[in-house]
């Protein structure tokens, strides 16, 4: 494309003739201007300055202050403090005292504004015996031996009364960054709790900061967070504002700017008359600019007016393009936006149409199973009469299936529910392959009652049985075990089977990939879509697997109880 000249635009002509007028006019007049008035917006600005920062160290004092709480709790939490009067090596009743202590912190903790800022918390004695809750940073065996090699864990002391003392330091473990660091103390046992906090908690200081050249600094180590002062800092053309934190020698420091500039007074009647020419030079430069806007925006707005009232979308007027100004650009984005709505509305009609088409077929889908299950409940009655037990149950935990099918499978159950509908279906099963395999169920009790998509392990459970378990020609155990992972539970299926290969593995979401002979007609695909369409991208299948050692099937959900 060619280079435009310089002023074929109109932000070019705009601004040639907003600087001939500061050059000739506005110029002289700032001066005077920011003579008089730079002490007195210096001070405003200070003023406002200061109510800022003042919140904003409240806030940050407010969660110090949670920290202080949560390690001060942990000092006098009945179950902490048993434990913490244990020496190594520990029995089993002992190990389970210190795996309720943990729990009671965790619950705790997860109520706690300190959580937002953890990074770990080590509760120890000095006769061997520490637990740790991790958030932001992992924990390691060493954890509680790094702690009393620092030097400031051999100096530290504690003020009458108090328990709990605040300071920066270094994160544990590497990598090594700064970090905001309590110890604690139990009155009566010789324990000690260590909490760890991310520079996080320092984010009300410097998220949306009205000023520059923020600081947290200790002048007793010279410490300065987030890095070293710049010397021109400290000299006198910056104004020093300083706020104590609620850590021991911490303080909030920013700084201002406050060399104004003075050019001396020209008079009253200069400063009237330049403003008096300013203001003719701005009226006369508008009025010419907006005659020169006025042709081209009023035929945008009646493009833009017909196109609202008519909904003609889809139309575009060549005369709203015409010229290289920033109109006939935004007529160019009109007339583009025009036919991206009437692509959209397109669109959203054959969307329309389709899911209708859907739902007619879900309708048919539906006469069956239930024909089918009224049919099964027949057979179960004969069955039973005729004392053929493995028909009898076969054919009750087909009917209950079929019910659910008919039920359809869009809705959220519990995990208990869905765990019988596996459970069903491992009737069926168990009547056709003599015992061959067996299902384990290793669900959490607290995870029961959690929500998750009707009809989800069960197509798992049937690939592990005809893909992993039968092709290895002897019996197999077949896994299903649960983990809470912070706002997610992965449930895994796991099997002993034949495994797959890593090729196989790669391509088992593709089309061409599915796995014949589910009951349901849902691959993993299919279920993979299901879970990442109902909970986000951030949950869905994976899979894991070994040639000759099994498979492994982890499902990711948002971890959400029946209300």
């Amino acid at each position: 494309m060619a280079r435009r000249r310089l002023f074929s635009t109109l932000k070019a002509k705009l601004i040639s003739a907003v600087l001939i007028c500061f050059v000739c006019v506005g110029f002289p007049t700032l001066i005077i201007l920011y003579s008089y008035m730079n002490s007195l917006v210096f001070g405003q600005v200070r003023r406002v300055n200061l109510i800022w920062a003042e919140d904003a160290v409240d806030e940050v004092n407010r969660s110090l202050s949670a920290v202080v709480e949560a390690v001060s709790w942990s000092c006098f939490n009945e179950n902490i403090k048993k434990v913490m009067r244990y020496s190594e090596p520990l029995s089993s009743s002992q190990m389970l005292d210190v795996f309720a202590a943990q729990d009671s912190l965790s619950a705790y903790m997860a109520g706690s504004p300190a959580w937002n800022d953890m990074n770990k918390m080590v509760v120890f004695n000095d006769s061997g015996v520490s637990f740790t809750f991790t958030k932001g940073r992992y924990g390691t065996l060493q954890d509680v031996d790094l702690i009393r090699l620092r030097n400031k864990y051999d100096s530290i002391e504690f003020e009458t009364g108090s328990y709990v003392r605040l300071m920066t330091d270094t994160t544990l473990n590497s990598p090594y960054e700064d970090a905001v660091v309590a110890y604690g103390r139990m009155d009566d046992i010789d324990a000690y709790i260590y909490a760890e906090m991310s520079m996080s908690i320092f984010d009300p200081l410097f998220d949306n900061a009205p000023v520059e050249n923020i600081y947290v600094i200790r002048d007793e180590d010279g410490f300065c967070y987030p890095g070293d002062r710049p010397e021109g800092l400290l000299s006198g053309s910056y104004a020093e504002e300083r706020f104590d934190l609620d850590i021991d020698g911490v303080s909030f420091v920013y700084y201002e700017n406050r060399l104004p500039l003075s050019i001396g007074s020209y008079g009253l009647g200069i400063f009237v008359l330049l403003i008096v020419v300013s203001f003719v030079l701005i009226t006369v430069i508008s009025y010419l600019t907006s005659r020169y806007l006025t042709r081209s925006t009023v035929r945008l707005v009646r493009h833009i007016s017909h196109l609202s009232d008519s909904g003609s979308y889809g139309e575009v007027n060549p005369m709203i393009e015409e010229g290289n100004d920033e109109m006939a650009e935004i007529g160019r984005t009109v007339n583009r936006m025009s036919l991206s709505i009437k692509d959209l509305l397109e669109r959203n009609e054959r969307l329309y149409e389709e899911k209708k088409e859907n739902e007619f077929s879900m309708l048919q889908m539906q006469v069956n199973p239930h024909f089918l299950y009224n049919t099964l409940e027949s057979i179960h009655y004969l069955a039973q009469v005729q004392k053929a037990d493995g028909i009898a149950s076969m054919s009750r935990g087909l009917s209950h299936l079929l019910k659910n099918i008919a039920k359809g499978n869009g809705q959220k159950i519990t995990l208990a529910d869905e765990l019988r509908l596996v459970s069903e279906y491992d009737e069926i099963q168990q009547v056709r392959y003599m015992g061959m395999y067996e299902i384990v169920c290793d669900i959490d009790e607290s995870h029961m009652d959690c929500l998750i998509q009707k009809f989800t392990l069960q197509p798992l459970v049937e690939n592990a049985i005809f893909h992993g378990i039968e092709p290895k020609g002897e019996g197999g155990t077949i896994r299903i075990r649960s983990e809470h992972s912070g706002s997610f539970l992965d449930i895994f299926i796991e099997d002993d089977g034949i495994g797959m290969d890593d090729n196989t593995l790669q391509h088992i979401f593709d089309e061409k990939a599915h796995f014949k002979g589910n009951m349901t007609g849902v691959g993993v695909r299919n279920v993979n879509e299901r879970l990442r369409m109902c909970y986000g991208e951030e949950c869905g299948l994976r899979f894991e697997s070994e040639p000759g050692k099994g498979t492994t099937a982890c499902v990711r959900i948002l971890f959400e109880k029946e209300s």
